[in-house]
């Protein structure tokens, strides 16, 4: 159950029982949201409140959990084989689609708690004072539902909605920056550990390794959503991610990038991002609509293809060393590259 509590400074927390189990409660799908969402037609079954855990927190959990394996592997010092088996079982067991998804999603709750765009679509909705309207004009929220169907670009055109873009986008390439750094450091270990004798040291035959970190994927449980505090101002929802843990902070990569929207189709993701961020704010997320707009084409390609390549690559390792190298390359740079390119953070 959710509970408002009222705040010194006006904003409401949403406060929850404890969760016993992760997943979110059963989902309230009504026939014609789909098509809302698909084919442009407005719904009022969307100005229904979403769940305690929606499916766009449950999405995000990939790409996080992908910034909890990197935080842990950066803290492992790589001074005997355990540390790089360790690493690959980690690195590999990312299901590309999943991480895709994962960075749409999470990039939204990203827009959705800046403070100039959650004051925007309040603004837009008209909190308490709502505009004078014609007798039968939709108003609210369901107003600006309807303009989302009609145009699922509009949140572009609203107050604040850059300034959401850039936080979007300097987590994006601090982000990267941070895959790429430790990836290069994994690579110079590489070359430094073919000076040691348990670098150069033979180690189990490739099949076996990969197929343990197949069972090391199959075998982990599902990501955990945040446990945030969520606040609403006059209806309008910040997820308040920073209340979670450091790894669902935007500030996790805290490298100083900026990042910079470079092509049109680094602005169509970026379309929705800020889809999802609008439907979030106002409670109106759902699995069909995070299915819907959670894309990002040319990343979900170039991970299939980074995690491809990572595994052919410690297909032809015999030594630690070589282990890393690869680990380095395929299983650090390429993601890097592959989330980083919307905020130009790509090194091609």
């Amino acid at each position: 159950m959710l509970r408002l509590n009222q705040r010194k400074n006006g904003l409401k927390t949403l406060s929850q029982t404890p969760r016993q189990t992760w997943g979110r409660p059963a989902k309230i799908l009504l026939a014609g949201i789909a098509g809302a969402a698909a084919c442009g037609g407005a719904s009022l079954a969307e100005t229904l409140t979403q769940p305690e855990i929606t499916a766009l927190e449950e999405t995000a959990a990939s790409y996080v959990r992908y910034r909890k394996d990197v935080a842990a592997i950066e803290a492992t010092p790589i001074d005997n084989p355990s540390a790089t088996r360790e690493a690959h079982k980690r690195l590999a067991a990312h299901d590309p689609d999943a991480l895709t998804a994962g960075w749409v999603a999470y990039a939204a709750l990203v827009a959705a708690d800046t403070p100039e765009f959650a004051a925007a679509i309040q603004k837009e909705v008209g909190g308490k004072k709502r505009k004078r309207r014609k007798r039968g004009a939709l108003a609210g929220k369901d107003a600006l539902y309807a303009k989302l169907s009609q145009d699922p670009t509009y949140p572009r055109s609203l107050d604040g909605s850059k300034a959401a873009v850039d936080r979007v986008l300097a987590m994006t390439a601090q982000d990267a920056n941070r895959f790429n750094k430790l990836g290069e450091a994994f690579k110079a270990q590489a070359y430094a550990m073919q000076k040691t004798k348990w670098g150069k040291k033979r180690i189990s035959a490739p099949s076996k390794r990969i197929s343990e970190a197949n069972d090391y994927a199959s075998s982990r449980p599902a990501a955990a959503p945040p446990a945030t505090s969520p606040a609403a101002n006059d209806g309008v929802i910040a997820p308040m991610l920073a209340s979670a843990n450091e790894h669902w902070d935007h500030n996790w990569g805290a490298s100083g990038a900026s990042g910079r929207l470079k092509n049109g189709n680094a602005q169509a993701v970026m379309d929705r991002v800020l889809n999802l961020a609008t439907r979030y704010a106002m409670g109106g997320v759902n699995d069909k609509l995070v299915d819907v707009y959670a894309k990002n084409t040319k990343s979900q390609r170039c991970l299939s293809m980074a995690k491809l390549t990572l595994t052919q690559c410690i297909a032809a390792t015999r030594t630690p060393y070589e282990e890393a190298f690869c680990l380095g390359e395929h299983g650090l740079n390429d993601i890097g590259n592959c989330v980083g390119w919307v905020a130009s953070a790509d090194a091609s």
